[in-house]
């Protein structure tokens, strides 16, 4: 039985009883392609095949066939000779041959009852058309019942017939619709099994609209597909995509044409769209998009599966193929409802047109504003191919060069020759030229940076009124990135007069003069750097015009001591960052991570990240900036003692020009810092020199970036210079400015080496101070070291113990190995240790590691000072308050911490809270 078919054939059966009783029929099947037509009569003819006499033909698509086709395949399966045949259809007028047949047919059936069959009757040929409407004027009072098959909404043939039947009382129409999800489900059973059939029934359906040829050809794909042990369950396949054609050539090529437009647009095209496309009238394509959508390859005007567009658009001639993707390109160019005119034009290989040029750019930069770096490359490379203007072609260039700078900077270098041609032809604007000047100073182009910053200047000159924020923001650039190329004359304000009323800055400028600012002046006094910089923060986007702003902001927040806030922002940008997937935001966001995890000691994380900046661009997509990276990877390996590793970062290759820009500055202080723990202070001095030497001339000596004079004077002072070691620590002193920086705090712990022994504590004591309130844990570690040794060379082995102890534990946290305050204070207290069973150490921690939040404000004051070595009546002091406040803060402390002595205070304490700032009396005059 075939599936849902059964009204059919109980109306066909019933037609054929009231034939063979004498009241003959005429049955018009109208269905689509592939609707099951050709199945159903010959199922019919098979069942009916005892009981009358089946005549059976089939009309062929070409040119409609020969004269008398049809009629003649039905002629030959009757019992007549040859002769009689000839002589029915090769004598005499058309009409005459189809009257004389029609009649003889009549005859037959007085007989036997019998059925005449014609499938595909709308591709009959003329005179076999007029024998069949003969016919069927004649046989009402016949034994002969005409079934003819047609498939519908072919308009491209004749269809006069149609109406002639129509007008007959004994015909009936009998419409072949496409099979439900049930007569899915009853076809798949029979190939695939019910279970089988039961779970995939209505995905079928949907792919295929109930199209038997389809729904039969995906069963044949799902048990292909089992014979692939990788293949997981029902895949779509080369006989669905064999059915797809089939339905598509039994159409026609007007259907054909269509749908293979449609493949290539690959939208919800309208008629009107692939009329134009095609060049045609909008009502033939109307129509063959409504008969593409009855066969069930389409809805919505979309293809129902991927597979069914793919194989109408492999089908397709190379040379076709090309031809309609322009054309589809020149239609979305022109409406631009979807954009991917850019699509087609790389798909049809063809941009010869000033308008495909400029389409391409367009979709490159939507592309780009959608972090599709891929897709804006093959744009704009395809765009280079094309026939462009040089200025046109130019800024293309420039453009594909900030994309590729994105991912992998280093792949845009071989496209530097040409930049640089294209800019001393002068086919750069004032912002390109800018750009030009960035990838040169990134990549070490000395040379033609020198050349590309003396046209800038010049251009700056020739320009009347205020120069725009493309002049300032790269000035400032220059200014506190790479000094060393500002022109003779211009350290003060690049390209920016003091007489000069500059326009109104946006972001970009403001970040560029905070960093410069801050370099300049060294330190953030009033903290409007900081907060300024947060505010813009809150504002600027994530983008490549922002980017550079976005990094001197947060280098801002890092050199100005807000290590907090500066990570809390990195960390989100770096999340978004990696979210959209550009490597380049990615490694810079996280050297910046690293830089402010050296700085708050936190060694294990600042390496981890410096190394996975490095490993995201690699060594020649870092260019100039690698000694960043490189600096802290080295800085961290030297403060953990490894100088093995820190060795292997040394030699790593490195450019040249980097020690023409703040980065190599950041790479010698940590090569210093190297050689001063290997033990070659020479050395070490010679570095750290240089360092201050360059700061100096450049006009850029923070001591919050790099505090040179501090290690200078950490260098005399292994060298036994301790006269010119104190200089140095009272200079850094006076040029931190403000009293909270960490660059105070480590000069005051160099200068309390130069100090008597009676002063030594005091100092150390502000040191740590400073430090523990600025988060500085590597220099919080050698400050309480000192200050426990201070205190053990003074008489006070307690207070040394506990300090020792504090350090030590603190160094653990940091990640500092074999840290000898230890030992120290295991040797000092070696005889209490050992009363006590081995309890101290880790277990010693136990009580109160994670610092619980019951304290007061109160109470975690006096217990963080307690902590750092100060005695009640000293903490009285600071805090303005009794001795006997103090000691019940300190009472109250302790018994909620469940602690018994100063030195199990935990080290939270000393990170967590805002002590309040060292006393005027303690502060050093230089």
């Amino acid at each position: 039985m075939i599936a849902e078919r059964t009204r059919e054939f109980e109306l066909l059966d019933e037609d054929l009883v009231e034939s063979s009783s004498g009241q003959g029929r005429v049955v018009l099947l109208s269905g689509t392609v592939a609707s099951g037509k050709t199945t159903l009569l010959r199922a019919f003819c098979d069942r009916h095949a005892d009981g009358v006499w089946p005549l059976f033909a089939t009309a062929p698509p070409a040119a409609h066939g020969e004269p008398f086709g049809v009629l003649r395949q039905l002629l030959e399966e009757t019992p007549w000779p040859r002769d009689r045949l000839q002589g029915l259809l090769g004598t005499g007028q058309m009409a005459d041959c189809a009257h004389c047949a029609a009649a003889a047919l009549l005859e037959l059936a007085e007989d036997t009852p019998l059925v005449v069959v014609v499938d595909d009757v709308h591709y009959a040929d003329k005179p076999s058309i007029r024998c069949l409407l003969k016919v069927a004027h004649r046989n009402r009072s016949s034994r002969l019942m005409l079934v003819l098959a047609e498939s519908t909404c072919d308009w491209s043939v004749r269809s006069v017939y149609r109406m002639e039947l129509v007008r007959q009382s004994h015909f009936r129409r009998v419409p072949l619709a496409h099979l439900s999800v049930a007569g899915v489900r009853e076809v798949l059973a029979e190939h695939l099994g019910t279970s089988i059939a039961q779970q995939v029934a209505e995905e079928v359906h949907d792919t295929t609209g109930g199209n038997q040829l389809l729904v039969r050809a995906l069963a044949e794909d799902y048990v292909d597909s089992l014979e692939y042990a990788d293949r997981d369950g029902w895949a779509v396949g080369e006989s669905y995509r064999q059915a797809v054609l089939t339905c598509l050539y039994r159409s026609g090529h007007e259907v054909l044409e269509v749908a293979r437009a449609l493949a290539v647009l690959d939208i919800a095209g309208s008629a009107q769209q692939i009329a134009h496309m095609l060049e045609k009238q909008p009502r033939p394509v109307r129509r063959a998009l409504q008969r593409i959508e009855r066969l069930g390859l389409t809805t919505g005007g979309r293809f129902r599966h991927p597979a069914a567009r793919a194989a109408v658009y492999d089908d397709v001639d190379p040379g076709v193929l090309a031809d309609l993707h322009f054309r589809a390109a020149l239609l979305l160019y022109r409406g631009r409802p979807c954009g991917r005119a850019a699509d087609h034009l790389v798909a049809s290989r063809s941009a010869d047109k000033s308008w495909a040029v400029a389409e391409l750019r367009r979709a490159a930069e939507e592309a780009l504003a959608k972090d599709d770096d891929e897709t804006a490359i093959r744009y704009l490379e395809f765009a280079l191919h094309g026939r462009a203007e040089p200025r046109e072609r130019a800024g293309l260039s420039m453009l594909l060069v900030v994309v590729k700078r994105r991912s992998d900077p280093a792949a845009a270098v071989h496209h530097w020759a040409a930049l640089m041609r294209a800019h001393r032809q002068g086919l750069l604007s004032v912002p390109q030229v800018a750009d030009l000047l960035r990838f040169a100073l990134w990549h070490g182009f000395t040379q033609d940076a020198e050349e590309l910053v003396d046209w800038l200047g010049r251009a700056y000159h020739a320009s009347d009124g205020p120069p725009d924020g493309v002049l300032l923001t790269t000035g400032r650039l220059l200014r506190h990135t790479y000094p060393s190329f500002l022109p003779p004359g211009r350290q003060e304000g690049s390209y920016c007069p003091k007489d000069c009323v500059p326009l109104p800055s946006g972001f970009p400028v403001q970040a560029a003069e905070m960093l410069s600012t801050l370099l300049r002046e060294g330190v953030d006094t009033d903290g409007s750097c900081s907060r300024m910089a947060e505010q813009i923060l809150h504002n600027i986007p994530l983008s490549d015009e922002c980017f550079e702003a976005v990094m001197s902001v947060l280098q801002t927040l890092v050199f100005s001591g807000q290590l907090p806030q500066a990570a809390r922002w990195c960390d989100d940008l770096l999340a978004e960052a990696a979210r959209r997937g550009v490597p380049r935001w990615q490694a810079q966001l996280m050297a910046c991570r690293a830089e402010i995890d050296l700085r708050k000691g936190a060694l294990p994380d600042a390496t981890r990240n410096a190394e996975g900046a490095l490993t995201l661009l690699g060594p020649d997509g870092w260019g100039v900036g690698i000694g960043a990276p490189i600096g802290i990877l080295v800085s961290a390996a030297t403060a953990r003692g490894d100088v093995t590793a820190a060795r292997g970062h040394l030699r790593r290759r490195v450019p040249e020009a980097m020690f023409q820009t703040r980065f190599g500055l950041q790479y010698l202080q940590a090569r210093g810092q190297y050689y001063l723990a290997v033990g070659q202070p020479h050395a070490a001095l010679a570095d750290f020199r240089y360092c201050g030497r360059l700061m100096a001339s450049w006009d850029i000596d923070a001591p919050a970036f790099l505090p040179w004079r501090s290690q200078l004077a950490e260098v005399l002072l292994q060298l036994g210079d301790t006269e010119a070691a104190r200089s140095y620590a009272k200079q850094q002193i006076a040029r931190a400015r403000s009293h909270t920086t960490p660059a105070y705090g480590m000069a005051l712990r160099l200068l309390a080496q130069t100090a008597d022994r009676r002063e030594r504590p005091r100092l150390l004591k502000e040191a740590a101070e400073v430090l523990h309130a600025c988060g500085a844990r590597l220099p919080l570690v050698q400050t309480l070291t000192d200050l426990g040794y201070a205190y053990e060379a003074g008489g006070n082995p307690q207070k040394a113990r506990m300090l020792l102890r504090r350090a030590g534990r603190l160094a653990e946290v940091i990640g500092l190995p074999n840290v000898p305050t230890q030992a120290a204070a295991s040797k000092q207290d070696q005889q209490t240790r050992g009363s006590q069973g081995h309890s101290g150490g880790r277990a010693e921690r136990s009580p109160a590691e994670s610092a619980p939040r019951t304290l007061t404000v109160a109470e975690r004051k006096v217990a963080a000072l307690a902590g750092l070595g100060y005695s009640n009546r000293e903490i009285a002091q600071k805090l303005y308050v009794t001795v006997s406040t103090v000691e019940q803060h300190l009472t109250k402390a302790f018994r909620k911490l469940n602690v018994k002595s100063r030195d199990a205070l935990p080290l939270d304490l000393e990170l967590d809270i805002e002590l309040p700032s060292p006393s005027a009396s303690a502060h050093v005059d230089p």
